[in-house]
């Protein structure tokens, strides 16, 4: 990693060094070397306050009963210019500078969300909703736009955008304003299952660029398997839940929740053997 002393302002030779571009190549791409050498000493000058900034959020974050775990990072510098170079490309039209680049660039700091039970996105989203103002509607990343849960994402206001390689997670951009500066921060929501294809994914596909039909096929499948056992996952607590009712509450009517047990194991994505053993289980059980 490329790490310029925060005490001493980066040159241009600098920035071209660690971008491995040319003054020639990025003006071809109608991108100024020096406007980059501003936006890079602008920002190490702020990376302090950055990080202030993803502790914060983290904190508040974990206050949520449903949050497992939170994960934080603040963009580094080489990464932030890249950016910048890929946003020129995707938006010929846009000038990014020193004076806006704040305003362009909504993660600069990402804090990463892993829950449990894929059910508990709403409460999540609804508390970052509580403790910030957005910038903009809340995206899901979703594979199928038809699936039960991709339609409670649309009534719950967030836009849903289908990721054809297996992407899963909702998108948060908050207003952070510590001081006179506003910042953005991106928080994004995941179940531990979706956040490790999602691992997996990255490690296997980028270091190889070329397409490989074999290797998506397999991601695909390894995709499949963990939205299963994200459903199974939610159907076991589910039942936990009845089932503690069941046992400890007096007002509970034994023949709803019975039937209640029977729905959740319904829903779990196993062959109708496995689903007979388990009824078999729970009846002895209930008694029912």
């Amino acid at each position: 990693m490329h790490l310029h002393s925060h005490a001493h302002k980066a040159t241009i030779p600098f920035i071209l060094s660690i971008l491995d571009e040319s003054e020639e190549s990025l003006y071809k791409q109608d991108i100024e070397v020096k406007e980059l050498r501003a936006i890079y000493n602008d920002y190490i000058s702020r990376l302090s306050e950055l990080e202030e900034i993803a502790v914060l959020v983290a904190n508040i974050l974990r206050r949520q009963q449903d949050v497992h775990a939170v994960r934080h990072r603040v963009k580094e510098p080489l990464h932030l210019l890249k950016k910048i170079i890929r946003k020129k490309q995707e938006y010929p039209d846009r000038h990014i500078n020193v004076t806006n680049y704040l305003e362009y660039i909504n993660d600069l700091v990402g804090v990463r969300i892993l829950h449990l039970y894929k059910d508990t996105w709403y409460d999540i989203g609804s508390y970052i909703q509580q403790v910030w103002e957005l910038k903009r509607q809340p995206y899901a990343y979703v594979n199928n736009e038809k699936t039960k849960q991709a339609k409670q994402f649309t009534l719950n206001n967030h836009k849903v955008i289908v990721n054809t390689k297996g992407y899963k997670a909702q998108h948060y951009i908050i207003k952070v304003k510590p001081n006179k500066q506003l910042y953005f921060v991106e928080v994004q929501v995941k179940t531990l299952l979706e956040e490790a294809w999602s691992e997996i994914d990255h490690c296997l596909r980028y270091p190889d660029q070329e397409p490989n039909e074999l290797l998506n096929r397999l991601l695909w499948m390894l995709n499949q398997f963990t939205a299963n056992a994200d459903e199974v996952a939610t159907q076991i607590q589910a039942l936990a839940n009845e089932l503690h009712k069941y046992k400890h509450e007096k007002k509970a009517n034994p023949e709803v929740t019975v039937a209640q047990l029977h729905s959740h194991i319904d829903k779990l994505p196993v062959d109708e053997q496995e689903k007979q053993y388990l009824y078999t289980c729970l009846a002895k059980i209930t008694g029912k």
